[in-house]
C-alpha cells in the first residue's frame, strides 16, 4: 500500500462559537518526509534552527572551566556545568575565550560584542547573530514568525547594562522578549478569523480568556480525526502526542495565570517554592516553572516550523532579580551574590553565586532536553539546531573579559561536533580567567558561516572576526 504524503504546511482547522477560527500547526511527520526521514517528500532539505540562550551576571571561572579537554569520555563537566549532564553528548564547552571590549560601562559593551560582534554606544551598532541568520535559515520558506520567537523570564535590569534585550535587527531596532507564556501561546496557536458586525465582516482579535474557558483543541477534533485516518501508525502516535502537548501547555498556562501576584517576603533557605513563594508564576519572576512553560512553547514553534529562530533571555545583563526559586535569599542576585555584598559574608555569597549559576544551567538543560526529546525527521530538534549560550561578563565581581562563558549545543544537521571541551588559552583559568585568549567572536563567526553566511569579516573594531574555529566543525 502506498503511504500517504502530506504537504509540510498541513494544519488542523476548526471554529469556535462566535466565529473565531482556530488553526493548530502540526509537527514534522513521516508522511511529510522522504523514505529515510532526511528531507521533505518534495525533496526540500529539513530546516536548520538557531537559538540564543542568555543568562546574566557571569560566572566564576574556576568553577566553570572543566578540568580536562577533549571529546567524549576524555572530559567531564565542571561543577557549574554539571546540570547539563543529560545533554553532554550534544554540548561543546569553549573556554579560554577573551571578550575584546572594555567593561565600560559594565554589562553593556561585552554582551553586545558576544551577541553582535561589536561594542555598543547609545545602542548596539550591528544586528545580533540570530537576525543575521534570518535570510539564510528562511531560504525557500516564510515561517509565520520569520524574525524569530523572543521570550524572557526576568524583567528586572540594572542601570548601565544592555537593558532587557538580546536580539537586535540593528541600532534602535530590538526584538523585545515576551515575558507572559499565555501571550506566547495565543501567538503560536494563531487565533484569528472574523466576526460580523452590522453586516460587515471585520477582523477579530484573540479572545484573552480563550485558554481558560474553551480549549482550542476541542475546535479541531473533526479535522484531527480526518487527518488521523490518512496517517500511518507512527504518525498517528506523533499526532496524538502533539495534541496532548498542546493540551498540557494550555493547562500549565491556565494554572500560572491564576497564581497570586503579591510578593511574599521570606528569608527561608532551600524553601519549597510552592509554599514559600506562592507567586512563582508572576510575570517577570525567575522560576523553573516559568522556564519550562517557555521552553515548551519554543519547542512547539520550532517543531511546527512557525519559526526557525529564537532567543531566550533567562536573565538580562546585570539582572537584579532574585533567585529565591533556587533557595537563595529574596534579594538582588547581581549585588548580594554576583558582587558578594551579602550581609552574611563573602563565603556565603560565593557559594550562593555558584548555586545561582548552576540554577541557570539547570534551566538551560531543561530547554535543551525538551528539544532533544522532540522528534524531527530521523532525529530530534537538537540534531537539526544550534543553540548559542553566553552571558554579560566572565568573572562577576571584576567584570573580567577572560574565560568568557560560551556554550554551543546541537549538531546543526551534522555540521558541528558535540561532546567536546575545547580550551583556547594556555594555563588554568585562575580567579579572573586566563588572559590573552582567543577572540570570543570567533565562535559566533563559526556558527554564522556554518549556517550559511558567506565568509568575510563579521563585527567591528577589536571584536571583529575574519576566521572561525575549525575544531568546532564536524
Amino acid at each position: 500500500m502506498s503511504r500517504a504524503v502530506l504537504p509540510r504546511r498541513t494544519v488542523l482547522r476548526g471554529m469556535l462559537a462566535g466565529g473565531i477560527s482556530v488553526v493548530i500547526p502540526l509537527p514534522r511527520m513521516a508522511a511529510m518526509l522522504n523514505g529515510n526521514g532526511t528531507a521533505y517528500a518534495s525533496g526540500a532539505a529539513l530546516p536548520l534552527r538557531y537559538g540564543t540562550w542568555f543568562f546574566g551576571n557571569g560566572i566564576n571561572p574556576p568553577e566553570w572551566v572543566p578540568a580536562a579537554t577533549g571529546v567524549g569520555n576524555a572530559w567531564t563537566l565542571s561543577p557549574s556545568l554539571m546540570p547539563l549532564q543529560p545533554v553532554k553528548s550534544y554540548l561543546q564547552v569553549i573556554t579560554g575565550l577573551t571578550n575584546m571590549i572594555p567593561a565600560d560601562p559594565a554589562h553593556k559593551g561585552r554582551p553586545a560584542a558576544a551577541l553582535t560582534g561589536a561594542t555598543s554606544a547609545a545602542d548596539v551598532l550591528l544586528p545580533s547573530i540570530d537576525q543575521v541568520l534570518v535570510p539564510f535559515l528562511n531560504t525557500g520558506a516564510m515561517p509565520a514568525l520569520p524574525n524569530g520567537l523572543h521570550v524572557g523570564i526576568s524583567n528586572t535590569s540594572g542601570a548601565g547594562a544592555l537593558d532587557l534585550r538580546i536580539s537586535f535587527r540593528g541600532p534602535n531596532a530590538s526584538n523585545p522578549p515576551e515575558y507572559d507564556p499565555e501571550n506566547v501561546f495565543q501567538q503560536l496557536v494563531m487565533f484569528g478569523g472574523g466576526k460580523s458586525t452590522g453586516g460587515t465582516m471585520g477582523p477579530a482579535g484573540p479572545d484573552p480568556e480563550l485558554a481558560r474557558r474553551k480549549r482550542a483543541l476541542d475546535a479541531v477534533l473533526d479535522s484531527a480525526a480526518a487527518l488521523r485516518a490518512r496517517l500511518g501508525k507512527a504518525d498517528q502516535i506523533r499526532l496524538d502526542q502533539h495534541l496532548d502537548g498542546v493540551h498540557q501547555i494550555e493547562n500549565q498556562i491556565a494554572i500560572l495565570s491564576t497564581m497570586r501576584t503579591t510578593p511574599t517576603a521570606t528569608s527561608a533557605k532551600l524553601a519549597d517554592p510552592a509554599t514559600a513563594y506562592p507567586n512563582m508564576g508572576a510575570v517577570g519572576s525567575i522560576t523553573a516553572l516559568r522556564c519550562k512553560a517557555m521552553s515548551d512553547l519554543i519547542v512547539f514553534a520550532l517543531a511546527t516550523d512557525l519559526t526557525r529562530i529564537f532567543s531566550f533571555m533567562f536573565s538580562c545583563a546585570a539582572c537584579h532579580g532574585n533567585y529565591a526559586d533556587a533557595g537563595l535569599d529574596p534579594v538582588t542576585f547581581h549585588e548580594d551574590y554576583g558582587h558578594r555584598k551579602s550581609p552574611k559574608g563573602p563565603a556565603y555569597a560565593t557559594q550562593g553565586f555558584l548555586t545561582g549559576v548552576k540554577y541557570a544551567m539547570t534551566n538551560f538543560n531543561d530547554t535543551l532536553t525538551r528539544m532533544m526529546n522532540c522528534a524531527d525527521g530521523a532525529g530530534n530538534l537538537l540534531d537539526n539546531s544550534v543553540v548559542y549560550s553566553t552571558s554579560c561578563t566572565s568573572e562577576s565581581q571584576t567584570h573580567s573579559g577572560n574565560d568568557y562563558p560560551v556554550l554551543v549545543a546541537g549538531k546543526a544537521g551534522g555540521l558541528l561536533k558535540t561532546d567536546q571541551h575545547l580550551r583556547l588559552a594556555s594555563g588554568p583559568p585562575g580567579t579572573l580567567g586566563a588572559p590573552n585568549g582567543e577572540n570570543v567572536c570567533k565562535v559566533p563567526y563559526t556558527l554564522l558561516t556554518a549556517l550559511g553566511r558567506p565568509q568575510g569579516p563579521w563585527g567591528m573594531g577589536a571584536s571583529q572576526a575574519s576566521s572561525g574555529i575549525a575544531a568546532l566543525l564536524a
